[in-house]
């Protein structure tokens, strides 16, 4: 009876020991995704989209998992989340996490990104040629791009010329929107995407710079129905995967990842993000209670000359080599 006792404890614990290390084994071949966007936001359905594309490739058993909304880490964390290896693959913004990407943010400075293949043009080559120097050396790059030009929202007062700002709290999406904000006398409010709604609701802030897609996918319609068709900034972004997961791949899942990664796939992201923002005006467009505000020559040439030492203020305080970044990225812009 003892030796049978035995036997069962012994054989009981040795496939406990082995659904544990399944276990494991199915945790490691099941890379995290992460979204702080909603699961029917714009870039956590492009993500899905590159899931979709990607996994059928992989060695079986090897496969992406989406995790939106948040689940794995606020909206400022996600490039910590792939550094340290709690998500294998993030939606990166690089504003979001202060002197990591400088260079990067090259493309916030008004007049140079009008649309996203634009921007995502100007920081592909700057990558290429090595002039972002060693900002991604601790990921593997998926895609790097751009938002379009930013609009201005506002809930109460119709923005036509910067003076209008004057004396406003504004969501700023970086440090760099805050300084900008803040020389047109207007106060620069730094909120996390999924904070802007409650945080407008509330008259914390009037008005929020960002894109079409930001407007519709965080509802923002219904707090500010006034629309600026001027270009604020844009904002870079990215997908980024965590360097030792990807080198823990079998080869053949690293050529896969290969093939879907980089300026190719940077620019499919670019091309979905303009298609929507065109698409996503027109909705909007079409709503009763949204005005679209359309500047005439007199006044956009007014944000012009409000921009004239945007150059400046962005060369302020970065590494050397920023001066060789901004020239060359003015270049890309103009080709």
């Amino acid at each position: 009876m003892k030796k049978t006792m035995h036997f069962l404890f012994v054989k009981s614990g040795l496939l406990a020991v082995l659904l544990l290390l399944t276990g494991f084994d199915a945790i490691a071949k099941q890379m995290r995704v992460s979204s702080f966007e909603p699961a029917k936001g714009f870039f956590s359905q492009t993500l899905q989209a590159w899931i979709d594309e990607v996994n059928p490739k992989l060695t079986k058993g090897y496969r992406f998992k989406l995790y939106p909304g948040s689940i794995l880490g606020a909206p400022p964390a996600q490039a910590e989340l792939v550094a340290k290896g709690v998500a294998d693959v993030a939606f990166v913004v690089p504003t979001y996490t202060s002197g990591l990407f400088p260079m990067t943010t090259v493309s916030e400075i008004p007049g140079l990104v009008k649309d996203s293949k634009t921007g995502t043009r100007i920081l592909n080559t700057l990558k290429q040629e090595g002039l972002l120097g060693t900002e991604f050396a601790d990921f593997k790059v998926i895609a790097l791009f751009t938002t379009p030009g930013y609009r201005i929202f506002s809930a109460d007062k119709e923005i036509k010329v910067p003076s209008d700002l004057s004396g406003i709290k504004m969501r700023s999406p970086s440090p760099y929107g805050s300084e900008l904000l803040n020389e047109m006398g207007a106060s620069g409010v730094p909120i996390p995407a999924p904070q802007v709604y409650e945080n407008m609701e509330r008259n914390v802030v009037s008005s929020a710079a960002w894109t079409m897609d930001a407007y519709k996918s965080f509802r923002l319609y219904e707090v500010a129905p006034n629309v600026t068709n001027t270009r604020f900034i844009a904002t870079p972004l990215a997908f980024l995967m965590n360097k030792k997961t990807y080198e823990r791949l079998p080869d053949k899942d690293k050529a896969a990842i290969d093939s879907m990664s980089l300026s190719e796939r940077s620019a499919w992201v670019a091309e979905r993000i303009d298609a929507s923002e065109t698409d996503i005006e027109a909705q909007m467009k079409a709503k009763p209670d949204v005005h679209f505000i359309q500047l005439n020559t007199e006044q956009n040439a007014a944000w012009t000359d409000a921009f004239v030492d945007a150059r400046n203020l962005w060369l302020s305080g970065k590494p050397d080599g920023a001066e060789v970044v901004l020239k060359r990225a003015i270049e890309i812009a103009e080709e």
